[in-house]
């Protein structure tokens, strides 16, 4: 009998000890009731849901409490603040829970971390970028002239600098409208002043007259709904009026547009080639399989005309460097990834990898998240960046990449990447602190990180990167980044947006004809 009630007793204390659910095994990648139906109705749940997905999911424990951070402490402290929304008496403003979520997520240091709570008293979503509060408050000015730069080298054309340039871009629904209004405007103009017009002028003024303003809801679409109803609107409005063959009223790629991608290139006199993208998406213009993926494989004329302009300014920028250094005259590369948000990995291999031998570039370390508890990592490892398989000559000559602080991701790989070669600088200011790599959802399962929730659609959603990037030298610099080898300010003043000339463009060219 004793023996019976040593077990019940045992038993009642080993209940006790537990939850009446296990926030381990709960699903945070997806859409799942059981982990955020609770969270659609109360703030203290959305909070407890953002808590326990980030103590399962982040990678950065260990940093984060060597920064000081308690994240135990951070429960205590804000569960009750959450707590409180749901008791208060007057309906909670979007502004009340944005200043509570960026109290908390503030110490965060992961440069790629992004947060994002529904208000259901409003139904709106709040959203939070502990990196960006960081660079606001710490490094405001530098972020400021950060955040208005989109280099260019405009300037450079007017004062005889450049002995060859090029530029593309996807902006293909607003360059399509551009190139319609330029047709149809003139001719428009010249209607209307007519005293009288003949039965087909008329039938063509309407026309054109249907076709403008129809361009003009396109905007306002643009502007109420987003880009994708905004492309829908004008393919449906270029299929209505195929038959009229306005030049430039052409049906537009949604997954080309939607790219927002620029490409420029620009040969300075020395044969210094220059080349600057505002994000690394050239594996969709570079390698056929990925273009079909993404393009599809029965593309239009003029989809196709655009993947080939972007193509073919990297190709210029790639063949004359190979043409210079096989002449043995190459002066030097210059890579502009300053403001530039990241993207491919496989991009290495475009950029850095076109410059080096083929066979791999082992640019950092990295560990993965491998379980849902708050310490479960992966070995250290060795990262290979993928560099040019084909045939091509190694750069011998100076390479300075350019940086600053929105430098991010991908852009901040680029920038080790120069740090580590003998004849690379990094030229420009620290960069963004988001060295850890990103993946899809579908990666959540192996690695325990990638998401928490989905994005406007569940009450929480977190983007939290698959892995721990570490410098070659053991080092996290998550929340911090990569210092310059040449610190240079950028100077706003003497830009003046793209008219003046770009002093950090000008210190790598310096660089470059001097080695200092």
């Amino acid at each position: 009998m004793k023996r019976n009630i040593f077990i019940i007793a045992s038993m009642v204390v080993l209940l006790a000890g537990c939850r009446q659910k296990s926030d381990n095994v709960l699903n945070y990648a997806y859409q799942d009731n059981m982990a955020f139906g609770e969270a659609s109705k109360s703030y203290a749940a959305k909070f407890d849901v953002f808590w326990q997905g980030m103590n399962a999911n982040y990678a950065l424990w260990d940093f984060e409490e060597a920064q000081g951070l308690d994240w135990d402490a951070v429960y205590d402290e804000y569960y009750p603040k959450f707590k409180a929304l749901d008791e208060q008496q007057t309906a909670v403003t979007d502004a009340q829970l944005q200043s509570l979520l960026e109290e908390v997520a503030a110490p965060l240091h992961d440069g790629h971390l992004a947060i994002q709570i529904q208000n259901h008293a409003t139904g709106n979503f709040v959203a939070v970028l502990p990196s960006k509060l960081r660079k606001q408050k710490e490094r405001p000015e530098e972020y400021a002239a950060a955040s208005a730069l989109n280099p260019t080298l405009y300037y450079y054309t007017t004062t005889g600098d450049l002995l060859a340039r090029k530029e593309a871009s996807t902006n293909t629904m607003y360059a399509a409208m551009r190139a319609v209004l330029a047709y149809i405007v003139p001719i428009m103009e010249e209607l209307n002043q007519k005293a009288s017009r003949t039965e087909e002028e008329e039938a063509l003024l309407t026309l054109y007259m249907t076709v403008y303003y129809g361009l003009e809801s396109v905007v306002a679409i643009q502007n109420q709904r987003g880009m994708a109803a905004a492309v829908t609107a004008y393919n449906e409005l270029a299929l209505r009026y195929e038959y009229a063959q306005i030049p430039g009223l052409d049906r537009v790629s949604p997954a080309l547009n939607e790219m927002q991608f620029a490409i420029e290139y620009g040969l300075f006199k020395g044969n210094i080639a220059y080349l600057r993208f505002n994000g690394f998406k050239l594996t969709a213009f570079l390698n056929p399989a990925a273009t079909d993926a993404l393009f599809g494989t029965d593309r239009s004329a003029s989809t196709q005309a655009v993947i080939d302009d972007i193509a073919d300014t990297w190709r210029a920028w790639f063949n004359a460097i190979q043409e210079h250094q096989k002449a043995g005259d190459l002066g030097g590369v210059i890579i502009d990834v300053r403001s530039n948000g990241g993207g491919y990995l496989n991009d290495f291999r475009y950029v850095i990898g076109a410059l080096v031998p083929s066979g791999g570039f082992l640019n950092c370390k990295a560990r993965f998240k491998r379980g849902t508890g708050r310490y479960d990592y992966s070995p250290v490892m060795p990262q290979e960046m993928l560099t040019m398989d084909e045939e091509h000559v190694t750069v011998t000559a100076p390479i300075a990449v350019l940086c600053n602080c929105n430098s991010v991701s991908m852009a901040e790989h680029t920038s080790m990447g120069a740090k580590l070669l003998d004849n690379g600088r990094l030229i420009g200011t620290r960069t963004h602190g988001g060295f850890c790599a990103l993946t899809d959802g579908e990666g959540y399962t192996n690695n325990y990180s990638g998401y928490v929730g989905v994005q406007n659609t569940t009450p929480v959603f977190c983007y939290i990167p698959q892995e721990v990037a570490i410098t070659l030298d053991d080092k996290i610099i998550e929340g911090y980044g990569i210092e310059p080898d040449i610190e240079v300010p950028f100077n706003t003043t003497l830009w003046a947006g793209g008219e003046g000339p770009d002093n950090q463009i000008n210190r790598a060219l310096e660089y470059i004809r001097t080695g200092n």
